[in-house]
């Protein structure tokens, strides 16, 4: 359980990143696990900018606020500092993507569609599968303002899936502030993986500050 130690450090989990950016809707949830995901190194508990990541320095609502995230599984203690991803995207991806997948096939695509790196997919296959990647997206958008604009109701994930109900392609957009990557699964999805918890931290320092300010409160 996370004391608050001055010697311990906050790390975002994989489920945590993938809450940070399922959405586009801002929340203070999503403030503070931006705050991490843009940090070079996990902070101190001590060093965290409380102020400016929940809107409040008390401790009580500092306590409160970890020991949800943490009871959620979305932040975690860790004795050690971690440091963010620092290889260029072109050669982080292709040791990320292969562990996000059963079958090892994975692809990362911006927001029109063009492929900014795939592993297990062929030559071919991997730009048609980005360009379809944003249809999907574009798809799933349409169908949330027929549905409404909860957050519960998605965008979340699309795909093609079998007669058993299996996925044999899925597709989940990645939503950084007013940017969106796709993110394509062929086979069953690991997002559970510690690696898609780098692939968030690498894309969001990557991006760097177009996308701040952090999403508002």
């Amino acid at each position: 359980m996370i004391r608050l130690r001055e010697d311990l450090h906050l790390g975002i989990t994989p489920a945590g990143a993938y809450h940070a950016a399922a959405a586009q809707e801002p929340s203070p949830d999503r403030t503070l696990l931006f705050g991490l995901l843009q940090a070079a190194w996990t902070p101190r508990c001590n060093d965290v900018p409380w102020q400016d990541w929940l809107g409040s320095a008390e401790p009580e609502r500092i306590v409160e606020a970890v020991a949800r995230l943490e009871g959620l599984g979305w932040i975690w203690g860790l004795d050690n500092p971690h440091q963010a991803p620092t290889e260029t995207l072109e050669r982080l991806l292709p040791t990320l993507l292969p562990d996000l997948s059963s079958a090892g096939q994975a692809l990362l695509a911006d927001h029109h569609g063009l492929q900014i790196g795939y592993s297990g997919f062929d030559e071919v296959q991997a730009p048609a599968i980005a360009a379809i990647s944003a249809d999907a997206i574009a798809l799933a958008f349409r169908c949330r303002r027929v549905l409404g604009e909860a957050e519960r109701l998605g965008p979340g994930a699309w795909g093609m899936i079998d007669a058993a109900g299996h996925s044999q392609l899925g597709v989940w957009p990645l939503f950084m502030g007013e940017k969106w990557f796709a993110l394509v699964i062929g086979g069953r999805p690991r997002l559970n993986h510690p690696s898609f918890s780098q692939l968030l931290w690498a894309l969001v320092r990557h991006l760097g500050d177009s996308i701040s300010p952090l999403p508002s409160r």
